[in-house]
């Protein structure tokens, strides 16, 4: 979450979110956290990462943005409005993060810097994905190319935090936020992969890494 923030102010959001659920062991439930978790962000003692802000916005109905700001998205254009009110788009939160893709990065900061509008039925029958369960990143070296290079941003389903088949992944290995190709051999360990051939591929154990979402689509810069 974005440190300019109030504290108490997200506290009163979330309060708002945890009286639908009646109980902290429910709302930590559907988040998919510990009750300590849960308690800790309402004490102040700690804040949702990325992955959870979004988890505790779609458990509570509310949208990313106001549950970090209190504010809602502002769309110009009242033709767009009319779409936007008749549900024709969606709006994924894009990060102020760069992704390393060839030695492992950082979150800069875990702010919302805008939105990017989507044909909900785009996201939906094309994606197959959820627009609750999506965020945008930018991603930053040359270890992935041709798949995407610098400056591409690309789209995370957080609605697949685990291996499930062959693709690319955002995974945190050793502290680092990373994004690469998995693929599993016969012995269950996974092959970590670099689409550019100049980088060599690492086997792992599941466990050695902590994966944070799918990447199901990029948008290229010309």
């Amino acid at each position: 979450m974005s440190t300019t923030v109030g504290e108490g102010q997200f506290r009163t959001r979330l309060s708002q979110i945890l009286e639908r659920f009646g109980s902290v062991a429910e709302l930590a439930q559907a988040v998919g956290v510990s009750d300590n978790a849960v308690y800790k962000w309402i004490s102040g003692r700690g804040q949702p990462s990325v992955t959870n802000l979004v988890a505790l916005a779609r458990a509570g109905r509310v949208s990313v943005e106001w549950l970090a700001t209190g504010r809602e998205a502002a769309v110009n254009g009242r033709a767009f409005e009319r779409k936007v009110d008749r549900g024709e788009y969606v709006f994924v939160p894009r990060y102020d993060v760069r992704l390393a893709s060839g030695h492992g990065g950082s979150f800069r900061s875990d702010r919302v810097v805008d939105y990017l509008a989507f044909k909900a039925d785009w996201v939906r029958e094309r994606l197959n994905a959820e627009a609750r369960s999506l965020l945008l990143i930018e991603a930053m070296g040359d270890s992935m190319s041709p798949t995407f290079d610098d400056s591409d941003l690309l789209l995370v389903d957080l609605a697949e935090p685990r291996f499930k088949h062959d693709g690319v992944y955002l995974m945190r290995r050793d502290g680092d936020l990373a994004v690469k190709r998995l693929q599993r051999r016969p012995d269950s360990k996974l092959i970590m992969r670099s689409d550019n051939p100049a980088y060599e591929p690492v086997v792992v154990s599941p466990e050695a890494v902590g994966i944070i979402g799918r990447v199901i689509w990029v948008a290229h810069r010309l």
